[in-house]
């Protein structure tokens, strides 16, 4: 293994509208991810994507100045809905979708980020049923985006979340073998797939090869109700949707850290098979729905250092910062 690097995603500080929007909050979240001993940080369209960063820092390098100054190296990765009303199942919907896409990874280069990543297919209760056509015009999307990007120096990844419309077996392997390779990644989220009922070890062992980012969380629980399929499953419908009110079992949390008791994730084993298959990139860690932002990154940063990290320097090649 030549080189794993650590990221933090952003996304838990912004559960709120007047969270994440003064620099002082921006500083003290940096200052926490870079001492827990993450050099890098994700983006995602609401925290610190699109205009934000150009209306509160000016410039990517007045942005990149502050990022240096709270200890963190640059931003690895945007997770990004490229454009919103629209879907890469219909390929009216393609031009406008490449156009977002290339402007994202424009900008992402100049903070140092390499991946884009984005929701293969919006959630299931709106593209259902699910069939080979709208797979087949989903990869035609996701190829023409991954050629945009990597102008830009920048590699697509497809991220599954338990949600979307492309979240078993059969449908991903359909979708990976209609998309190129070259320039088409996928990023292994640990708790979604978990959540979706699909092992992430297994998932990794069989797709390595396909596998360009990761998304390390915990999860203690499965959707073995389907609520996936319910209308208005996603976050924007409060208070009756799936995640933010844990719909008819009331989950609390779908999200934890790593190393939870009870948690579902094997971690270690994940990162053994990373070992065995050479993984090389980022490993962005998550606290969705942390009602202790901090503490969560504390309790991740932890488990990375004690943990992992001894798993992954088992090679004596490796290169784990």
């Amino acid at each position: 293994m030549a080189n794993i690097q650590w990221g933090y995603a952003v996304n838990q500080w912004r559960n709120m509208e007047v969270d994440f929007v003064r620099k002082d909050q921006m500083e003290s979240a940096f200052k926490v991810i870079s001492v827990c001993g993450f050099n890098a940080i994700e983006i995602t369209d609401t925290a610190l994507g699109g205009h934000m960063i150009p209306d509160y820092f000016g410039t990517a390098h007045a942005f990149m100045e502050f990022l240096h100054g709270c200890g963190v190296e640059r931003v690895c990765s945007l997770n990004t809905g490229i454009d919103f009303g629209v879907s890469p199942t219909n390929p009216a919907d393609h031009d406008r979708m490449v156009a977002g896409a290339s402007r994202s990874a424009q900008f992402i280069a100049e903070l140092g980020a390499t991946r884009l990543v984005v929701r293969p297919m919006p959630p299931y209760w709106r593209e259902a049923p699910i069939t080979d056509e709208k797979i087949k015009a989903a990869a035609e999307c996701w190829n023409r985006v991954g050629e945009a990007t990597r102008a830009a120096g920048v590699v697509t990844t497809m991220h599954v979340d338990f949600l979307c419309g492309v979240r078993n077996p059969e449908a991903l392997e359909k979708l990976l073998a209609l998309t190129s390779p070259e320039t088409v990644g996928l990023t292994l989220d640990t708790a979604e797939l978990t959540i979706a009922g699909i092992d992430p070890v297994g998932f990794y062992k069989k797709h390595h090869a396909r596998v360009n980012h990761l998304h390390f969380k915990d999860a203690v629980t499965t959707d073995t109700l389907d609520e996936y399929k319910d209308p208005n499953a996603e976050i924007d419908y409060w208070p009756n949707n799936l995640i933010l009110a844990g719909a008819k079992r009331h989950v609390e949390r779908w999200y934890y850290e790593m190393g939870t008791p009870g948690g579902l994730v094997d971690f270690p084993a994940l990162a053994e098979a990373m070992l065995e298959h050479n993984y090389e990139g980022w490993v962005v860690v998550e606290s969705d729905q942390s009602p202790f932002t901090e503490e969560s990154v504390m309790l991740n940063g932890w488990y990375k250092r004690f943990v992992l990290s001894k798993v992954l320097t088992g090679n004596a090649h490796a290169a784990v910062r």
